[in-house]
This record gives structure tokens, sequence and C-alpha cells, in this order.
């Protein structure tokens, strides 16, 4: 067996210095090419059907060699977790005092008749007895099964008797007086019957809302909470607790509701999926489906094409001679589509134009100014010198560059009568017919065009001025009962934007200092070594059971403040994805507006230093002496924020503590104690290696998964200042290490994309390490027929332009929503003034 196992670098050995019988034999009979090919066919059938990955010899390791571990994470993004989990996540230890738990199982009993308006400062018995029933009357159940029941057949009860328009009014109030008592520094006056009214008002609105989101339950719910405003007053309510802070307002709480109107109101990914279709048919879009993976057909952008075009017309000035022989139809239409483009810029001066620059050959840093071609090929060439240079006597060599400036005429005839190559045609009409569409590129060229109209002063868009064929006004007024849900979610995107911008800062400005305050300072091996008695400090130092187990409900605290801020980051992390996408969906301009405000506050820089304390942390590792003998990189892989167990308190579990049914306190895992090349292999057809990890932290994958693609969507295509403030981050470590030790989808791809945008400013160096990397994006992303992003960036003009990039961005921006917001962005500082622009009189009789 050792000797038909015969390793690959041996070969040629055994062919040429030391060969055997059987190889001299095959060397008479054939030629060493032969014999050669002949033994590397053998070693592949060998590691084919050989053997099955294992049952050879260890101490060769020759089995190993061609063993690839692929660790996979089988984890699926879902916009909700399960309703159980759900409603648990809701309330802490602390909450069930506030609510009266244990007194509302004695004083209610049947869910009310109604509910009237009272006095939020004075308690209600039937706002108790709505508060027991959406908790589901835990009084007469036995499990949480049971409980969860009562709780889905309640909610539906109180939502088809119309119980929830009072509720959700007067959660609106508390709102309001929140924000009064804020405003004047009174909150101390608040009472604790306030306190508590408005954390059980919290809890019917959020029950409702979940059970709503997981069942079908009556539209009028969700019609109600459009009309009373409930998301933009909570998001305003954020705001304003981020200006006035104060422990009465339970903003975690209130992120958590926040999240959950979202999804509510606009609805989940799957219904994302669909509004985006109706979208995209109503902007006339043919070809959005080639965008997606399964579909062969490469695409191009815009940009690229006209890049084309324009390179094509500097190496071959006939060739827009050409295109004026074509069809008339071709031609037209073709022009038609030209004059939309944004990357035109040579007959405006545009701020706008820096939005979408072309980087043509000619206007390149370095290649416009290689050498051009100044002799034609049948102009007679000259004499070689009859001097022997200088490098024959020993001088310094002449380096000559071979490149030529391929932004000028091509000077050599390409055939007989043909004035441009046909392969250059064929090019030209591969890449026009690949160009890909969005409805996001037609409304912001729409929107730009605007905004060019205004720069030269020749008509005023800020006023209200009615167009013709106004797709956004079609849409939105649109009457079809076929697509009655999409036309709705996009009418109460428009209304919540509008009700929220002057609002949206604040509510960014929240969101990450909720990521900031997620940094890990609790060691968990230290936890882990209270609970166990053998290794307890308590015991080991002969303390008391009554001191075990203060100290045991101390750390419990401590690991309960934890969770609590990893299901805040939840919330967090789902409003900015929803949001941003929503946003993209309802008009591009909104999108890049909210992607801003979190550039502005410092995004990237806040989410790299999460990663670092999520993955690099050795409060999240087990102790030296245990993980010796472990290679410092498994042990980072191994033991992080998503390998190690989610944490569970059974003792302050919501179901638990309604059923009595609390546990006691045992042995508790916080640290996973199996490297990810210990965990059980399976191999396939391929004989290739799989890992499967199944045991992981949800909540961690979930929030990864939000914030990889608020990540991405910030760096805007062709905004590279953003690009450059990512990447002086350091982030590609914390990155690659996710990348490559995690494989799935929700994360890889976002990733990849990231990559992508960042590789092409790396330096050589990077690239020759991180080729694994650069190998993935083009085996799982969407390829592109212009795909020049590793080498064919001009880094200078992209470094000199940055800046003024990013400010032209804001301009259209501003423009957008000065023109239609302008009474909220009076709010925040911005007004038209026309005092100080001269009129400009017209006289007929200079132009008779």
């Amino acid at each position: 067996m050792q000797e038909q196992n015969i390793l690959i670098d041996q070969l040629e050995d055994q062919l040429i210095d030391h060969p055997d019988a059987s190889t001299r034999q095959q060397l008479k009979e054939s030629s060493y090419d032969e014999t050669f090919q002949k033994k590397l066919n053998e070693r592949a059938n060998q590691l084919l059907s050989g053997n099955k990955w294992g049952s050879g010899d260890d101490n060769t390791g020759a089995y190993l060699q061609f063993l690839v571990t692929k660790p996979i994470l089988d984890y699926l993004y879902s916009d909700l977790a399960p309703l159980h989990q759900e409603l648990s996540e809701w309330f802490t230890s602390s909450d069930y005092s506030i609510i009266g738990l244990r007194d509302l199982a004695t004083k209610c009993s049947l869910l009310p008749d109604s509910l009237r308006e009272f006095d939020l400062t004075t308690p209600s018995e039937e706002l108790d007895a709505l508060t027991y029933a959406v908790l589901g009357s835990y009084g007469s159940t036995s499990s949480a099964q049971d409980q969860l029941v009562n709780i889905s057949e309640n909610c539906r009860q109180i939502i088809s008797s119309g119980l929830h328009h009072i509720a959700i009014d007067l959660l609106k109030s508390c709102f309001h007086q929140c924000n009064v008592a804020m405003e004047s520094g009174s909150v101390s006056m608040l009472s604790g019957s306030f306190a508590s009214n408005y954390f059980k008002l919290l809890t019917v609105v959020y029950f409702l809302t979940n059970v709503s989101l997981t069942s079908n339950v009556s539209p009028d719910f969700v019609d109600h909470i459009e009309k009373s405003d409930l998301l933009q007053a909570a998001v305003e309510f954020i705001d304003k607790w981020n200006q006035y802070p104060s422990p009465v307002s339970r903003i975690r709480n209130v992120l958590l509701i926040t999240w959950k109107l979202i999804l509510l109101e606009f609805g989940d990914h799957a219904h994302m999926e669909e509004v985006d279709k109706y979208v995209a048919e109503r902007h006339d879009i043919k070809n959005k489906d080639r965008k997606d993976l399964s579909n062969n057909k490469l695409t191009c952008s815009h940009l690229d094409y006209f890049t084309f075009r324009e390179n094509l017309m500097d190496k071959y000035p006939l060739y827009s001679d050409k295109l004026a022989s074509r069809p008339q139809e071709l031609h037209s239409s073709t022009s038609d589509r030209e004059a939309n483009f944004m990357a035109v810029s040579t007959y405006s001066n545009s701020l706008s134009n820096l939005l979408e620059m072309p980087r043509t050959n000619k206007s390149h840093t370095v290649l416009g100014q290689l050498p051009i071609q100044t002799v034609h090929i049948a102009t007679p060439v000259p004499s070689p010198p009859s001097t022997p240079s200088d490098f024959m006597s020993g001088g310094e060599k002449i380096r000559k560059l071979y490149h030529v400036n391929q932004g000028m005429p091509f000077v050599y005839p390409s055939g007989d009568n043909q004035e441009i190559p046909e392969a250059i045609l064929e090019a030209s009409d591969l890449l026009e017919n690949a160009v890909y569409e969005s409805y996001s590129i037609k409304r912001s060229w729409e929107e730009r065009r605007r905004f060019m109209a205004q720069e030269r002063g020749n008509v005023d868009q800020y006023s209200e001025v009615e167009e013709p064929n106004n797709i956004e006004e079609e849409i939105l007024n649109a009457e079809d009962p076929h697509h009655e849900s999409e036309i709705h979610t996009l009418r109460r995107i428009e209304k919540f934007y509008s009700a929220t911008l002057t609002h949206l800062h604040g509510l960014v400005e929240v969101l990450l200092g909720v990521i900031k305050s997620n940094k890990f300072d609790f060691n968990l091996k230290n936890a882990e070594q209270e609970f166990d008695p053998d290794t307890a400090f308590s015991s080991r130092f002969g303390g008391s059971g009554t001191l075990t187990n203060k100290v045991q409900l101390a750390i419990l605290h401590q690991l309960e403040l934890v969770l609590l801020k990893e299901i805040a980051l939840k919330a967090s992390s789902a409003i900015l994805n929803l949001l941003m996408k929503w946003f993209k969906i309802s008009h591009v301009i909104k999108y890049q507006y909210f992607t801003s405000l979190l550039f502005d506050q410092q995004y990237f820089s806040v989410f790299v230093d999460l990663l670092g304390c999520s993955f690099n942390n050795t409060e999240l590792q087990d102790s030296e002496e245990f993980n010796k003998g472990t290679a410092p990189y498994d042990i980072l892989t191994s033991q992080n924020k998503l390998m190690n167990p989610a944490i569970n308190i059974p003792q302050f579990e919501f179901f638990n503590n309604c059923n009595g049914k609390v546990p006691s306190v045992g042995p508790i895992e916080l640290i996973n104690k199996t490297p990810i090349g210990k965990l059980p292999h399976t191999t396939d057809e391929n004989n290739q290696n799989f890992v499967h990890i199944t045991k992981f932290n949800e909540n961690f994958c979930f929030i990864l998964t939000n914030l990889l693609n608020v990540t991405n969507k910030i760096m805007l295509k062709n905004i590279s200042q953003r690009i450059f403030v990512f990447n002086e981050t350091k982030c590609t470590d914390l990155l690659k290490v996710v990348l490559l030790n995690y494989i799935n989808d929700e994360f890889r791809i976002p990733i990849l994309k990231i990559f992508k945008k960042l590789i092409p400013y790396q330096g050589r160096k990077w690239r020759a390490i991180n080729m694994d990397v650069i190998s993935l994006i083009y085996l799982h992303l969407k390829l592109s027929l212009k795909d020049d992003w590793l080498s064919g960036k001009d880094l200078e003009c992209d470094f000199n332009n940055s800046f003024d990039q990013e400010i032209a961005l804001r301009s259209l921006l501003q423009f957008y929503n000065m023109r239609k917001y302008p009474s909220q962005m009076l709010y925040l500082g911005y007004s038209l003034a026309f005092d100080n622009i001269p009129q400009v009189e017209y006289d007929e009789s200079l132009y008779s």
C-alpha cells in the first residue's frame, strides 16, 4: 500500500534518478513524458477512488495534503425569531415588579369589554385586565406552550373588538407627556403609577404587534397604527431622548417596538422583493433579472459602457461616423439613452458631474502620459545610428517602454477598405445590449437633470410645477387592486420619511450609541467558575450557601445586562438595515441621505471596533491553562461572540416566571470548548471535507448580517471618499476571519462586496497574500463584461477627486430634500433666499 501511495513530488526522482523495475519497463515502452503522465493519472485515480480519506497511513500524512476542510455555518437569516423568543426578550428581571406580574394573576381573570381613556398618573383596572390578557392569562395555564396559545388568541380578540385603538392612543399620549417632562427637566415628577402604566401600554402594543407579524389578524390594526402615526411618534421620542436622556423613557423597549412597527407597516424582506418588482415594472425595467447570480448573461453599468464608447471614439475617430450610418431606430434609441447618462460631462460644468466620472484612457493619470504613435506604418523608418549605444560600451542601459497611449488615434490600417475592425463593432454591440438598467439609476438621472436646471438658473425647480409623465407621483397615486399592498407600502414610506426627516439624525445617533455601548468587558471564564461547585470562589474558601447564592445572583444580573445590550443591538441593527433598504426602494436619494447620516456619525469606526471586540477579545476566551496547546488562531475563531453559546438565564425568563417554574441555579456554559477543527467531519461525493457548525449565537449572527449589509451599502459606488475612510480602519484581517472560517452566504456576499471595493486601493503585497479572497470574489459575485476593478483604477485621480465627489453628493441630497420637503428643512436651518439674486429684464428691442 505504501508503494502505491506515491507522492507527486517523488515522481520525478523515481523517473530520472532512482527508477524501479516497473518504471524502467515503462520507460522502455514509452517516452519520459508519457510515463510521467501515466504516473500522474494513477495518483489522481488513487485520490478520487482510493481509501475514502482516512484509511491510509496517518504517519505519512499523504492523504491530508488534498483534504480541504470547509466550515459551514448552518445559519439562515430571518426577520423574526420564534414568537416565544421575541416576547421573552421584551422583559428584564426588574420589569416583573413594575408590571405587577404576581398581582395581575389574582386581580384579573376576564378580557375587558372596553378600555376608556384615563389619567395616566393613576392606576387603571381596565388596563391591568388588558395587560393580563395579552400576557396570555398565565394564571390558568400550566405550561409555556399553553400560555403562548392564549397570547395569540387573546391578542386576536383584542384586535377584533377594537380595544387596540385606545391603547395606541394612550401610548402616544405617554410619549407626549414624557417629551414634555424631558424638555422641562421634570422627569422626576412623574409618578410611579405613570411609569407602570407607560410600561403596560408598551407591553400591550408590543405583544399585539408581534402576534400580528406571526399570524393573520384583522388589517384594522395595521391601518390604525398607520393613521395614528405611532411609528413616527416613536422615532420622534427616540430623538428627544437623545437630547434629554432619562431612565423613565425605557429606550430599550422603544427601540424594540420601533423595529417591529417597521416590519408591520413596511413589511419584511419577502414583501420587499414584491415591492421592488412592482417599482421596476412601473419604471419599465426590462433586464432586472440579469443582475441575479442564476442568470448567466453578463452585464455592465452605464458608466462602463460610456467609458468604453469614449475610448473607442478616441482610438477610432471614424467610429462615430459608423454609428451615423446605422439604422435610424437603433441610432435614435441609443441617443435617447445616452442623453440620460450621468457620465456625460463634456458639455456641462455641473457639480453633479463628479458623481459619475468616466475614467477614460485619455484622462487616466498614468495611461494618459504614455507616448503617442507618431509614425505611420507606411512612412519610411530612418536607419539606426552608426555609433554604438552607451550600453554597448558599458554605459547605463536604456530602458524602453513599449506601451503606447490608447487614448490617441490608431494609426495603423486594420484591413482592406475597413476603417474600423469588425471585432470592435461586435464588442460595441455586445456591451450596448448588456447595459443593466435599474430604477435607482433612472431616479438619479432625473434628479440630476433637475439639479442641473437649477444650477443654470433657467427654471426654478423648487417651485411646485406639474410635470407630465411624473412616474413618482403616478406610483404613489395609483389605484391598482392587484398591487394594493405594494402601493400602500410606498405611501407609508413616503409619509414616514416626510414626518421623520428632522429626527433621522437623532435616531442614527442613538442607534450608533447602542453599538458603541456593546464593548464586551465581562470575563466569561470567571462567571463560569462561580457556578461550578468545584471551582467557585466561595466554595473553595469555606463560604456559606447564602454567600454563594448572593455571588451567583450578582453574576446573573451582570450576564443579564450583557444580554440586554445584545438585544438592544439586535433591534438597532435591524432598524438600520430595514430603513436603508426601504428608503432605497422608495427613492435612491432618501437612501443616500440616510447613508450620509451614518457616515457622518463615524459608523465605520464604530463597526470595526465592535467587530474587533467581538472576535479578538480575551474576555470571551477560556483560561490560558485550558487553551494550552491550542493555536492562537484556533482560539480566535472558536471562542468569540459568534461561536460562544448564547446567554440564557432561565431564572429570569418570562414564561418561567409566569408559570412559577423557576429552575435552580446550576452550572452554565458561556464559552465554546470545541475548536472548529475538532467538530465532526462529513465527506461528500467529491471527497471534500465539510464541518457543519450547528451551535452558535443566532442573535449575534443576525446582528453581524445586518451590520455587514449596512457597511456595504454606505460605501456607494463611485464615491471613493467613503472607501478611503473605511480602509483607514484596517478592517481587512477581521473581515477575512469571518469570511474564511464561517462559510455562510449571509456573511460571505456582503463581505465579498466590501472587499471588491477595497482591493483596488490595497498594495501589491496585500493582493499577493490575499489571493484567496480575490478568487472568492470572482467565484461568488456576479461577473461583469468589464471586470477591471482589480487593476483598472486610476488611484491618483480617485484620491484627488474623492472629497469633491462627497461634496457633489451632499449638494444633490440637499437639493432633493429642499425641493420635496421645504418645511422640514427649514426646521433644520435650511431656507431658500432669492432676494440677493439680480433680476434680469428681457428687452425685446435687443433681439429685434
